[in-house]
């Protein structure tokens, strides 16, 4: 395998030299051909004002044209200097016969000239491979004057230079192979000789430093991920934590409500007509803890996938109708109307796991709704999915919320939500209920215009 290796990098790096000697000469020779191609057109142009500053003084006083000018002128020029009339014809010429010269008014650099009063254009002759320029200057007396002018393209200089290119080619090639052998076995030695087992340990050569460097930052790797397991942990903890608090305090609140009220009735303080009203605060109170710690010990429960319960297959819809039943007399007590949608679904489940989240869902959706609001809950199925949808009209969930909602305890709005007397704890059972039951709860929602909860359970089918 060694061998293999080393002659896979010998041809690796031989072929990546002769890639970038190719690329190297093509670059150069572009850009020297651009760079003179450049000096070129600047020659022409600088002759081409020249002329039209000639022809101009010239012209300015006397009546003389711009031909003629330029036969008295008997301009000494390697370029070819062209005068064309408005009408395309030839008038002048330093290097052809104008009588045996077609019109001109199809060329590209005077039908530019003539509209902006300057043109230009590149011809390619395939045949004897050169390239001609054309720079063309619009006269004020509406002739234009033309400076043309021939050179090799890149691919003739190319030609011209091959046997040299040749020679540098195999000079290059040579001392590729050379170097490329004795690469790859400075390579290939020290890699052979790593000791894996302690790389840290291995004498290599620098070149091997970034593969012993790369062995350590794995290590590094792994480190970081066990301190990001423990800050996980850490993060668990600190939520544990504020789990219990807020567990005291939201258990302190009517345990102290119900002191309160029960020491001014033993002693003897509170006035008779007030007992009543008072026994009722501790009946409300007290029912509050019930339904408190009931919750809590739902969530412990569901936390352990401690829930003792028989899963079979459970039609949704019915599931929905039963609660929708169940929640009637709160919803019209809120003026809230309540709809079901949809058609029966069968899930795979328990019963009251399955109540336990339609509940809180729906419940949710009326005590947070608006008067003559609305709620729709929808039962359907979906590519092998069957979803739970309830919609409401109600005051919507801010979206720097909606990460938060299915914290236990989290409340959007802890004012309002003391108003309905909630506990904070509703969306969290729906979501570890629905992890119960390998359910995927998601959230939509808009301050104003109401929220829809989705539950998407597996289908039963």
């Amino acid at each position: 395998m060694g061998e293999q290796m080393r002659k896979r990098i010998f041809l690796s790096i031989f072929a990546a030299a002769m890639i970038i000697f190719s690329l190297g000469f093509a670059v150069i020779m572009g850009a020297m051909y651009d760079y003179f191609s450049d000096q070129y057109l600047d020659e022409m142009k600088s002759e081409a004002f020249y002329l039209q500053t000639a022809i101009k003084n010239s012209t300015s006083e006397t009546d003389k044209s711009a031909s003629d000018v330029l036969y008295e002128l008997n301009w000494p020029s390697s370029y070819r200097i062209t005068v064309i009339t408005r009408d395309g014809v030839v008038v002048y010429d330093n290097k052809e016969d104008i009588s045996k010269m077609s019109s001109h008014s199809d060329r590209e650099e005077f039908k530019e000239a003539s509209e902006s009063g300057e043109g230009y254009s590149n011809r390619y002759s395939a045949t004897s491979a050169t390239q001609t320029i054309n720079y063309a200057l619009l006269l004020e007396s509406g002739e234009v004057l033309r400076v043309s002018g021939t050179h090799l393209t890149v691919i003739s200089v190319s030609r011209s230079l091959l046997p040299w290119v040749i020679m540098v080619g195999l000079l290059a090639a040579v001392i590729s192979l050379i170097l490329s052998a004795a690469i790859s076995k400075s390579i290939m030695d020290p890699l052979n000789s790593i000791n894996l087992d302690d790389p840290d340990e291995t004498k290599v050569y620098s070149e091997f430093t970034g593969l012993i460097r790369r062995l350590r930052e794995k290590n590094d790797e792994i480190d970081l991920q066990m301190e990001h397991l423990k800050s996980e942990h850490e993060k668990q903890d600190k939520m544990r934590r504020e789990f219990s608090a807020n567990v005291s305090h939201e258990l302190k609140t009517p345990l102290t409500s119900i002191s309160g009220y029960a020491e001014l009735i033993k002693d003897g303080i509170a006035k008779t007509a007030d007992v009543k009203a008072f026994a009722a605060s501790i009946y409300d109170e007290a029912k509050r803890l019930i339904i408190l710690v009931g919750e809590i010990m739902k969530l412990s429960q569901f936390d352990e996938r401690a829930v003792q319960v028989k899963n079979e297959p459970i039609d949704l819809y019915e599931s929905c109708f039963a609660i929708l039943s169940e929640l009637k007399t709160k919803a019209e007590g809120l003026n809230v109307k309540c709809t079901l949608t949809g058609h029966r679904c069968i899930i795979v489940g328990a019963d009251e796991v399955v109540d336990e989240i339609i509940y809180n869902l729906v419940d949710n959706a009326i005590k947070y709704n608006r008067p003559s609001g609305e709620v729709t809950v929808n039962v359907s199925e979906k590519q092998g999915k069957v979803i739970l949808r309830v919609s409401d009209t109600g005051i919507g969930i801010p979206k720097e919320d909606l990460n938060r909602i299915f914290e236990r305890f989290y409340r959007v709005n802890k004012s309002h939500s003391k108003e309905i007397n909630g506990t904070g704890l509703g969306l969290s059972i729906v979501k570890h209920a629905a992890a119960y039951l390998n359910a995927q709860v998601k959230v939509e929602s808009e301050p104003g215009k109401g929220t829809v909860m989705s539950v998407i359970f597996p289908s039963g089918k």
